[in-house]
């Protein structure tokens, strides 16, 4: 498996890969909240993005959800959410203003266990800023107005692109798998109910078939 980790991309697969980012990536206008809400991933750099959005005054309080799933199980030691947590206090944000939830494996953990926890502190909001990595802020959006349609939110990311993704734990051979099921994703979970659905362009499911078909599947649904 580790030949499959460290294996080259091409030209063309890097093509392909950015029809897919671009499609994967928005960003919405954000204005003060409620909350910072951080489904965690791989990418510190987005506890980073949640701290600079706190210190600019958007919210006061920041959630990070996520245990540990296929990527990350092999970064950090306890779960994603305690590891962006750490990160930030280490950059000086107050701990009493980082709240925790660490036992969700995926997006609708993430969301579900988190609306569990805040009903359970009795701390309601109307308005939340929901940040992830670029290519996740579409399956993001898409699954919170299937499961937390009661609440506005604002979705947002750092501003990096596909060849800046990869970083000391994950490659762009990686990264070019992640997105690749990300898309999946998007494709099939709404007919499981877990998200609206979106129309995918033409271009956009040619490079997903495409990739697949170079072997791009290590995180594909089984």
């Amino acid at each position: 498996m580790k030949h499959l980790f460290e294996k080259k991309v091409t030209d063309e697969e890097l093509s392909l890969a950015s029809t897919i980012w671009n499609f994967l990536t928005l960003n919405d206008p954000i204005q003060k909240a409620d909350l910072i809400f951080v489904p965690c991933s791989h990418d510190l750099r987005i506890a980073e993005y949640a701290a600079e959005l706190y210190r600019s005054g958007y919210a006061e309080y920041i959630l990070f959800s996520g245990g540990l799933n296929f990527f990350t199980k092999h970064i950090f030691p306890k779960s994603e959410a305690l590891a962006f947590a750490n990160h930030i206090i280490s950059l000086a944000i107050p701990k009493e203003n980082i709240w925790i939830e660490d036992k969700s494996t995926n997006t609708g953990e993430n969301i579900l266990f988190s609306k569990k926890m805040l009903s359970s502190m009795n701390f309601h909001v109307s308005n939340v800023i929901a940040i992830q990595k670029p290519s996740m802020t579409l399956r993001l959006k898409l699954a919170l107005e299937k499961q937390w349609n009661d609440t506005h939110f604002y979705i947002s990311s750092p501003n990096y692109k596909l060849l800046e993704a990869p970083h000391s734990h994950i490659n762009l051979f990686l990264i070019l798998n992640e997105i690749v099921g990300d898309l999946q994703r998007i494709m099939e979970y709404p007919k499981l109910g877990f998200q609206v659905k979106t129309q995918i362009p033409e271009d956009v499911e040619i490079a997903f078939q495409s990739l697949v078909s170079r072997e791009y599947d290590l995180h594909l649904l089984k």
